[in-house]
């Protein structure tokens, strides 16, 4: 018997696509400031100078290639309804909440950001998206597990 797959929420398929295009902005800003620097400092650069100029970037500046990679394949993994995809998603969203945090005590002001990330977490946290989230889960666990004396069927 072939079990159906869960249907996915439409706010599942909202976050999905947030996660993608927030991922794909990220992508392109990052190459354009890659593509600044580079026509800011070109033929400028002596060898020993690159890890000076580095220094002026901040921790986020260096995070941002990794979580952007990390956010789209976690949109195919909320769209795909994948188990680790809630629990990656939740870090994701903590992640963005503390560099929205440092922005906001830098003095800038991401309302909208901090709104969105934390209607994602408050939405990710209902029972009925955590519950498609499960069931999806346990259901590919038990494809994949090798069939064992409790999972035998003793039909005589």
């Amino acid at each position: 018997m072939q079990q159906s797959r869960p249907k996915r929420p439409f706010g599942v398929t909202i976050i999905a696509a947030l996660l993608l295009v927030n991922g794909l902005l990220a992508v392109v800003r990052g190459g354009q400031i890659a593509v600044d620097f580079y026509q800011e400092h070109r033929g400028s650069i002596a060898p020993g100078e690159v890890s000076a100029l580095a220094e002026d970037f901040s921790l986020l500046d260096w995070l941002t290639l990794p979580v952007t990679a990390a956010g789209i394949v976690m949109a195919w993994g909320m769209w795909t309804l994948q188990p680790g995809a809630w629990f990656a998603t939740m870090f994701l969203q903590g992640l963005y909440l503390l560099a929205q945090l440092y922005d906001y005590g830098q003095g800038d002001r991401p309302y909208g950001n901090l709104l969105i990330t934390v209607l994602t977490v408050f939405y990710l946290n209902q029972r009925d998206v955590q519950l498609v989230f499960r069931v999806h889960g346990a259901a590919e666990r038990r494809r994949r597990e090798p069939l064992g004396p409790d999972r035998i069927r003793h039909d005589q």
